[in-house]
C-alpha cells in the first residue's frame, strides 16, 4: 500500500487519540504508560521520516528544549527548526516501562496505530532512499534531487500538527490520575506543555504552505520483484505494478538489461503515450523514435530475474495493445496512471542502454557480404552483426528518443501518484554519456524488499 494510504491511517489514528483523551480518563498506570510510550514512538517515527526525506539530520547538534526554543525563534531554516522541534518534543526526562498488549486505553491503541502507520511510511522511503547509500530506484534518484520532498515534508508536518493538538489535551488527561500518579507523570506533562506552547505548530504550518501545489509522494510504494510467471494484467493497476516491478529491478541491475527489454519498454511507452495523447501516432516523437531504433538491435536472451522482468513488460504490453484495440476513449483518464510511469521507464532504459553498450551485449547490422556457395554460380548476401558502439546511428537514435520523453511535459497533470511528477534526471552531456555506477542493494526494513537478484 502507498504512502498516501498510510498517511491517511496515521492522521485518522491521531485524531481518534485526541478525541479519546478528551472523553476517556486514564484507568490505570498501565494505560498511562501505554499512551506515553506510544506518543514517543510516533515522534520517533516522524523524526525518522524527516531524516529520510532530508537526506540526513537537518540539525546535527542535539538540542534540549531551551535550545530548540531559541532556534525556532529565528527566521528562516524552516526544516532545521522543524526537526529540532520534533526532537525536543520527543524528550521526556523519565523512562516508563512498556505495557502489555492487554492495555485497553483507547488513546494508547490509536497512538500505536499511528506509530505503526508512520513507521511504514519510513520503511517505504528507506527502500528508495536508504541512509548513507546511493538510491536504488528511480524514485529515490529523484527524491535525492528534491522531487516530491516539499510535499513529503508537508505530509509529515500535517501529522505533527495533529500530534501537537493531542499534546494540548494530554496534560489535562494526565491530571485525571489519582494521587501519586500525577507526580510520576509530571515529566510527560511538561514535555506536552512545551510542545503545545512552542513554535513547532507554526513551523509545521510553514512547511505545509511550502508543500502546496508540489509533486506528491502519496503514490509511492515498495515495488515488488519481477515474478515468474508474470501475473496476468487485467486492469491499469496490474499494468502499473508490472511496469514498476520491471523497471525498479532493471534500475538496480542495469547490467542485466538486454535488447528484449529495450524493445518491450519502448513499444509499451509508445502504446501508452498514444493512448492518452491527442496526437496521431505518426507525430509521437521520442517514444516512436526509440521504438523504431530498438527494433533494429539484437542481444543475448535475458536469464533469471532479467527474463522475469521481460515477462512483466510483455504482459503489460499485451494488455495495453488489447486496450488500444478496444478503442475505449473513456478510459484514457485511467491510463494516465500508466503513462505517468513512462518518465522513469525511459530513464531506466537509457541507463541500461549505456551499460549494455559498454558491455558489448547489443548488436547492430554490419555491412553485408556477398558469398558464393561451393558449386553455385549465384552470389548470395549474408547478413552480419557486430557489437553496437555508442556512436552508431541506431544507438544514438535510441538514446535521443529515450531522453526526449515528451510525456514529461504533461506529467504534472497526470495525477500526484507515486512520486512520478519529478524533475527529469540531469541530462548527460551526450546522449550516450556514462551512467552512474550501480547502486548497492538498499537497506530494507524487515519483511520488505525493493528487489532481489537470482
Amino acid at each position: 500500500m502507498t504512502i498516501g494510504h498510510w498517511h491517511s491511517r496515521a492522521d485518522r489514528a491521531l485524531r481518534a487519540a485526541t478525541t479519546a483523551t478528551r472523553q476517556q480518563p486514564p484507568g490505570s498506570a498501565a494505560d498511562i504508560n501505554a499512551v506515553v510510550n506510544a506518543r514517543s514512538a510516533v515522534y520517533a517515527q516522524l523524526i525518522r521520516a524527516t531524516e529520510l526525506l532530508a537526506g540526513g539530520r537537518p540539525a546535527v547538534e542535539r538540542l534540549d528544549r531551551a535550545g530548540a526554543t531559541a532556534l525556532m525563534a529565528r527566521r528562516g531554516q524552516r526544516l532545521t527548526q522543524f526537526y529540532a522541534g520534533l526532537r525536543a518534543a520527543a524528550l521526556v526526562d523519565r523512562r516508563f516501562p512498556p505495557s502489555g498488549s492487554w492495555v485497553s486505553a483507547e488513546p494508547a491503541r490509536s497512538l500505536r496505530r499511528a506509530a505503526d502507520a508512520v513507521g511504514v511510511i519510513g520503511d517505504i522511503l528507506a527502500c528508495h532512499v536508504p541512509p548513507g547509500q546511493r538510491p536504488p530506484t528511480p524514485e529515490g534518484f529523484a527524491i535525492r534531487r528534491g522531487g516530491g520532498v516539499p510535499a513529503g515534508l508537508a505530509d509529515i508536518a500535517r501529522l505533527t500538527s495533529s500530534l501537537v493538538v493531542l499534546d494540548m489535551a494530554l496534560p489535562g488527561w494526565l491530571d485525571h490520575g489519582q494521587g501519586h500518579l500525577t507526580e510520576i507523570y509530571r515529566p510527560v506533562a511538561e514535555a506536552a506543555r512545551w510542545t503545545a506552547n512552542s513554535d513547532l505548530g507554526r513551523t509545521a504550518r510553514d512547511l505545509i504552505v511550502a508543500g502546496k501545489g508540489q509533486s506528491s509522494l502519496h503514490g509511492l510504494d515498495i515495488a515488488r520483484s519481477p515474478l515468474d510467471p508474470a501475473p496476468d494484467v487485467r486492469t491499469v493497476d496490474d499494468a502499473v505494478a508490472a511496469v514498476a516491478a520491471a523497471r525498479s529491478w532493471l534500475w538496480q541491475y542495469p547490467e542485466q538489461l538486454t535488447g528484449v527489454h529495450l524493445q518491450l519498454g519502448t513499444q509499451l511507452g509508445l502504446a501508452a503515450h498514444v493512448a492518452v495523447s491527442d496526437e496521431v501516432p505518426a507525430k509521437v516523437g521520442g517514444w516512436r523514435r526509440a521504438a523504431i531504433a530498438a527494433a533494429e538491435l539484437r542481444a543475448t536472451p535475458p536469464v533469471g530475474l532479467a527474463r522475469d522482468a521481460a515477462g512483466e513488460l510483455t504482459e503489460a504490453l499485451r494488455w495495453m495493445r488489447s486496450h488500444l484495440a478496444d478503442g475505449s476513449d473513456g478510459k484514457a483518464r485511467d491510463l494516465g496512471r500508466l503513462n505517468s510511469e513512462l518518465p522513469f521507464l525511459a530513464a531506466t532504459l537509457h541507463r541500461g542502454l549505456s551499460a549494455a553498450v559498454r558491455r558489448g551485449d547489443l548488436f547492430v547490422k554490419a555491412e553485408g557480404a556477398l558469398t558464393r556457395p561451393a558449386g553455385s554460380l549465384v552470389f548470395r548476401a549474408v547478413e552480419r552483426w557486430r557489437p553496437a558502439r555508442s556512436h552508431d546511428d541506431v544507438v544514438q537514435d535510441l538514446g535521443r528518443g529515450l531522453l526526449e520523453r515528451r510525456d514529461l511535459d504533461n506529467v504534472g497533470e497526470l495525477g500526484k501518484a507515486a512520486a512520478r511528477a519529478f524533475p527529469r534526471p540531469p541530462r548527460p552531456r551526450s546522449p550516450m554519456a556514462q551512467a552512474p555506477p550501480n547502486p548497492p542493494t538498499a537497506e530494507v526494513a524487515p519483511g520488505r524488499a525493493c528487489g532481489r537478484s537470482r
